[in-house]
């Protein structure tokens, strides 16, 4: 399929793509970690390769992109809301990315999941020897996204 270096580029380009795209917020990379985290949405893909992607991301970042996309005032956010966005824009970021891995084969998708992130923010460890993580800053806040494919990650 592709190496980890054009896996990083097509997640990292579909990131870019979904979130100026539909949520009109314009991410910049970090190196190293990065913040503490209130929500987090799951999908996990079938078909070429198998694997999962998530995003956590902040409350103030998840309200822009209600805001952005839905163009609500403030006091139109809830939390159900901003769980149905998050969820969407997971949907939308792994379904780019399977589009640029493999154009001419299937990919299925499960229905995303959404949960509320409390505490510390401590990695899973299980996921940790497989994934691709990648880090952003953003309207004052932090997102991050993680990529768990290891038959598409230990390829060389």
């Amino acid at each position: 399929m592709a190496n980890i270096k054009k896996t990083q580029e097509m997640l990292m380009t579909a990131i870019f793509e979904v979130l100026e795209k539909m949520f009109f917020v314009f991410a910049e990379p970090l190196r190293g970690g990065g913040g503490n985290y209130q929500m987090k949405a799951s999908v996990t893909f079938n078909g070429p390769v198998s694997g999962a992607m998530a995003i956590s991301l902040s409350t103030g970042i998840a309200e822009a992109m209600v805001q952005n996309m839905l163009n609500l005032d403030p006091e139109e956010i809830t939390e159900p809301v901003m769980a149905d966005c998050i969820r969407e824009s997971i949907n939308m970021i792994c379904g780019n990315f399977v589009r640029k891995l493999d154009q001419e084969r299937v990919f299925d998708l499960s229905i995303p999941q959404f949960e509320r992130i409390s505490g510390n923010n401590e990695r899973q460890q299980d996921m940790e020897d497989q994934a691709l993580r990648l880090t952003f800053t953003a309207d004052g806040g932090h997102i991050e996204v993680t990529l768990t494919a290891p038959d598409l990650l230990s390829q060389v």
